[in-house]
Formats: structure tokens, sequence, C-alpha cells
């Protein structure tokens, strides 16, 4: 479509354009969506498209006006952006609409662009590599954690203790939130265990005796990954039926052998492959810490002013998700919580645009394709092909900043997470 375009105001990243529309094209576009109108009226007298154009047009002119303004607009808006070479972020707003038949159409939009900023002080950016030396306590800890996996149970006729793995009833009595639809839980196994059994769970079975019963509240987080338990507080009722002793096995080669399917012939060989494990994940640690003090260096020495339609658009559809999930979250609350991290984003993202241009990294199709071609079947869907090429640019760009940075290096003592199989 041709159109006649101008910007009639700049300020900041806001533009507010001009878009002329000709007569000849409005009178194309009148005489084909009548002509759709003709082909489809069911007018008495007249078979389908031979009734009389001035009929449909008095019969259907206000439908066809609408019609025509509903398909040209945008059309002629997208010509216009192609004519000004101006990238539109978020929804425009039109701000006047002049529009009758046999006159040009001629409105007004509003929107902000896409900045243009200089990228700066992504080169030499000071970095701080965590280094993990690995310990034989390390390797002792880990190696405890894979016999305590491969442990069996019997059965014992004693009061529940701190390692054992218990089988209890229980029945909800209360539900704060009332979202909890199941009332009975039979024949739960729970180990005692500190870090892995709920405190409430663990504080009244610890002691309990086989036949025994107490009531017992809990109250979940709000990221519990269960929507009827999160943020809820419950109250059962436990019944005690069973108690099994853990029989841990021995540490000697046929345990090696066994969790390892054959693979491992010695505990000395299980132990370096244990080693090296916690080596390597003490290493991919490192690695993640270093792209996020890059990404965070480079964000602050980039302070972009983020455009306010983005902001407003990004946090309008997050409140919207939010407030399927709970009506009562106020938006101000979503706003403080969620708009620095828009932020930080926006400016990220523009920052790994820029510098993949400016250093000239690009991910290959030919790689997007071959992680598509390879993902799992089993997987619920495959990422999209956009997201995915996005995703490894980031990283591209990461290890970039990374790799050109000045990266000293430092011990540390790292969370337990890290040193456990």
């Amino acid at each position: 479509m041709d159109v006649e375009a101008k910007i009639s105001k700049e300020e900041g990243w806001k533009r507010e354009i001009s878009v002329t529309v000709s007569i000849d094209e409005v009178e194309k576009a009148f005489g084909k969506t009548t002509q759709k109108y003709r082909q489809q009226a069911k007018i008495a007298g007249f078979r389908p498209g031979k009734a009389p154009v001035e009929m449909i047009s008095q019969k259907y002119g206000e439908q066809i006006r609408q019609d025509v303004l509903e398909d040209m607009i945008p059309q002629a808006f997208d010509a216009a952006l192609g004519v000004l070479k101006l990238a539109p972020l978020g929804t425009p707003e039109l701000t006047s609409v002049k529009f009758e038949r046999g006159e040009p159409l001629v409105f007004e939009a509003n929107f902000e662009i896409r900045p243009m900023v200089e990228v700066k002080g992504y080169k030499g950016l000071k970095l701080t590599k965590r280094v993990y030396d690995v310990s034989d306590a390390d390797v002792d800890s880990a190696l405890e954690s894979i016999r305590d996996g491969a442990a069996t149970t019997v059965e014992v006729q004693r009061a529940a203790r701190e390692g054992d793995v218990v089988i209890c009833d229980l029945q909800k009595i209360y539900d704060k939130l009332n979202k909890v639809k199941q009332s009975e839980f039979k024949g739960m196994h729970i180990e005692l265990h500190p870090e892995r059994t709920r405190p409430e769970l663990f504080k009244n079975l610890v002691g309990m005796t086989i036949g025994e019963g107490k009531e017992v509240e809990i109250a979940y987080t709000a990221d519990e990954q269960e929507a009827d338990l999160a943020g809820n507080t419950v109250l059962y009722r436990i019944w005690l039926k069973q108690v099994m002793q853990k029989q841990l096995p021995t540490l000697d080669d046929e345990l090696a052998k066994k969790i390892s399917n054959g693979q491992i012939e010695t505990l000395a060989g299980l132990k370096d492959v244990i080693r090296k494990d916690i080596a390597g994940r003490a290493e991919s640690a490192a690695t993640r810490d270093l792209r996020q003090q890059a990404r965070k260096g480079v964000v602050e020495a980039n302070p972009i002013d983020v455009p306010e339609g983005f902001l407003r658009d990004h946090i309008a559809e997050v409140t919207e998700r939010l407030h399927k999930r709970d009506a009562t979250i106020q938006p101000e609350t979503i706003k403080q919580q969620f708009e620095p991290m828009a932020i930080e984003q926006f400016r990220w993202d523009y920052v790994v645009s820029e510098v993949a241009k400016k250093e000239g990294i690009d991910v290959a199709d030919a790689d997007v394709e071959m992680i598509l071609k390879t993902w799992p079947e089993k997987s619920q869907e495959k990422p999209d092909p956009d997201k995915l090429h996005w995703n490894m640019l980031e990283m591209k760009v990461s290890d970039w900043l990374v790799a050109n940075g000045q990266v000293t290096e430092e011990k540390y003592q790292p969370q337990s997470r890290i040193i456990k199989p």
C-alpha cells in the first residue's frame, strides 16, 4: 500500500506520525469489501453475487465502512513504518482518524521506538571467578549420600527415630483456603531426616509409637509446587502405621559395582568419579556466576532509559497473568516487584543485541535446527525456534563478555548443594 507518512513529533523514545492514504487506495478497498458482501448477501429476487452494488452499499454501508477502516489502518501503519524506517515498541495509540468515502484516510499514531544508544563499557569487565578445591571430606560426604540412597529397610517394633522411614495415614481436618480436595492420604512414606522432611512432621513423628495419632498443622509457603497447598495452612490427623529402620550397605568395591551397573570396579574408582563430578559442578557454578557478573556489570555500565510504553505493557501483562491466580494482589505491589526486573531485562536484551552486531556474534540456523531435531521425543512441546535462537545468542554474548573481561580467581566455600551428588 502506498502511503504518505511523516514524523510530526519527537520526544525521547516517543514518536507521533501522520499517515495519509490516497483516495484511490480508499476507493479500491471499498470496492473490494463491497464485492465481498455482494457475494455473500442474500437479497430477495437476486441470486448471490448478482444484487446491484448500490443496493449492497445502501444495505451494508456502515458495516462495509467499518471493515474497510479496520483493514486499512494496520496496513497503512505498517507501510508508514517502512517509509519512515521506524521499529515501534508496544501497541500504537491512534490519536485522530479522518475517514469518509471519497476522501483520503488520514490518521495520527503515537508509539515508542526501540532506543538507539551506543553500548559502552562491555570490554574489560572486572570479574571474579570462584575456584573451589574439592576435599576428601567432600568426597566422603557424597559417598554417605550415595550409601544412604542404596540403603534397604526392615520393619521394627519400636518408637520412630531420626533416620527411620515411617508409613502413616493422614486425614485432613482443616484447610485454611479450602482448596485441598482430598481428605485422606493412605500409606504415606516419610523419611525422618531433618533436611528432607517438613519441620512440623519431623518434630512430631520422631518419638511416636505404632498406632499413635497426633494432630499436626503445616503452614505451606507461597512457592509450594502444588497449587492447592501454596500459601495454605492445613491441619492433619496423623496415625503412625509402620516404622522401617534403614540398613546401610558397606562401603566397598561391591557397592561401587552395584550403583554404577558394573561401570566402576572399585571403591577407589567411585571416589575418583565423585571427585571429578563435584569439581565439574563447582566449575559449572563458577561459570554461571561469571556470566551473572558480566550481565550485571554491562547493564550497570549502560543505564538506558526504558520506554514508558514498554514498561506499561509489560506490567499490564504480568498483572493479568497474576490476577488469574490471585485477584487480591494489588497493582502497586506488582509494579514495585516486577518493574525493576523488567528494566534490567530490557537493558540486558538491548546490550545483547548491540554487542552481537558490533562483534559479529551470531547463531547459525543449522545449530538451532540441530537442537530441535535432537529434542527429547517425550517432551510436551519443542521450544519456539526464535526463542531458542535468542537464548543461544544470549549465551554466546555472555561467554564473549567473560572471555574479554579481566578475570581474577578467588577460592571459596560453596553451598552444600554444589558438593552433593
